[in-house]
């Protein structure tokens, strides 16, 4: 996969970890469970996707 398209898949799914952060802070206060699961959630795959895309992938040639 090319670099530029994995900076662009990280930069959407750091966009979706602020989202479940503020899902999760949003069911706190409101006492909304349902809200405050699915915004853990999104934090957890958001955060977890956004350090699979920023880890470097590929051969290296060792000489």
């Amino acid at each position: 996969m090319c670099s530029d398209t994995r900076v662009v898949i990280a930069s959407i799914a750091a966009f979706v970890t602020l989202g479940g952060i503020f899902a999760t802070i949003h069911g706190l206060l409101f006492n909304l469970p349902d809200v405050s699961r699915y915004g853990v959630a999104a934090v957890l795959v958001g955060a977890t996707c956004t350090a699979t895309m920023l880890i470097p992938w590929g051969s290296r040639n060792e000489s």
